[in-house]
């Protein structure tokens, strides 16, 4: 009983880099949200097009995305089985927010191979962490 409690040390770390990767997103997301006006007229003009021009429903994803994904993360730390549900509702709103950027937008029709890396690595990461909560249940060490 005492082994089936006891998870390994790469677990733990698994779960505190997935919460600061999470709460990456939420710092991300809370200065896009209170951008003062200043910050955003500085931006080149594409960038501050996309930001003017993004639907709520994109930013809503965004929010849904790392808020979600944080929670997930903190569940994972403490080895609940409730982290699973809530990083599919994590990656649902990654893919809410980069159906737009990718789709909608039309930010990425002209964009460098070099811009897409970090959105791929957004929906890769959601995408590895709602398989390892899953298999991390199997496994008995979420409960």
């Amino acid at each position: 009983m005492k082994d089936q409690e006891k998870t390994p040390t790469w677990f733990k770390v698994v779960a505190i880099l997935a919460i600061v990767w999470n709460f990456m997103g939420l710092i991300a997301f809370f200065m896009q949200i209170t951008m003062s006006a200043e910050t955003l007229a500085a931006m080149p003009e594409a960038d501050r097009t996309l930001y003017e021009n993004t639907p709520i429903w994109a930013t809503a994803g965004f929010a849904v995305a790392v808020i979600a994904g944080t929670l997930g993360s903190a569940g994972l730390w403490l080895r609940k089985k409730w982290a699973h549900p809530v990083f599919l509702l994590s990656l649902i709103g990654v893919i809410v927010q980069q159906t737009y950027i990718f789709f909608i937008s039309g930010m990425m029709k002209d964009a460098a191979i070099s811009s897409m890396i970090m959105p791929a690595m957004i929906l890769l990461i959601a995408i590895l962490l709602l398989f390892y909560s899953k298999r991390m249940i199997k496994h008995g060490w979420l409960r």
